[in-house]
């Protein structure tokens, strides 16, 4: 009897140890999509109003974890200065939190002040991407001001999802 007590526990111990599984939902559309052009309001330092454009691609799902199904394959910026801000490291996948949040993550920023590097959340809702600059992405190296970006971005297709 204590043998099979030392099994159960070294059993249950060892799948305690063992990754969490990620969580997959639904994204729409699958395919191509895009993203703008929204005017966004992007800060390091100083601010800039730009317009965004992206684009994205999906396989028809969304995780909790990376990699995911869902991703964006490009970004830019334009307007005045907003031609000197880049990104770079595509494709971003994009991760969800909950029925609302998501994250883009490993986002590369190459700015006029310095860059950033870091995940980038935001909500989907009605497929528009509402992004905060309570949200940042930090700075790269360390030691900056951190990198944000506010405003509404609308999809198209309109974009959405399940929550796992």
């Amino acid at each position: 009897m204590n043998n099979l007590k030392k099994i159960f526990v070294g059993t249950v111990a060892a799948f305690a140890m063992l990754p969490t599984a990620a969580l997959a939902g639904t994204y729409s559309p699958a395919g191509a999509g895009a993203a703008g052009p929204s005017t966004v309001e992007v800060k390091k330092g100083i601010t800039l109003n730009c317009t965004l454009t992206a684009t994205t691609n999906s396989d028809g799902t969304i995780s909790t974890t990376v990699p995911s199904g869902t991703k964006i394959t490009g970004i830019s910026l334009t307007g005045g200065l907003c031609g000197a801000v880049s990104f770079s490291g595509f494709p971003y996948d994009i991760t969800t939190l909950n029925a609302t949040d998501v994250v883009i993550n490993d986002v590369r920023v190459v700015g006029i002040t310095g860059n950033c590097r870091g995940n980038l959340k935001a909500k989907l809702v009605s497929g528009v991407l509402q992004f905060s600059h309570a949200n940042t992405i930090p700075s790269d190296p360390p030691g900056g001001s951190a990198c944000s970006m506010q405003n509404n971005v609308s999809t198209s297709p309109t974009a959405s999802y399940t929550y796992p």
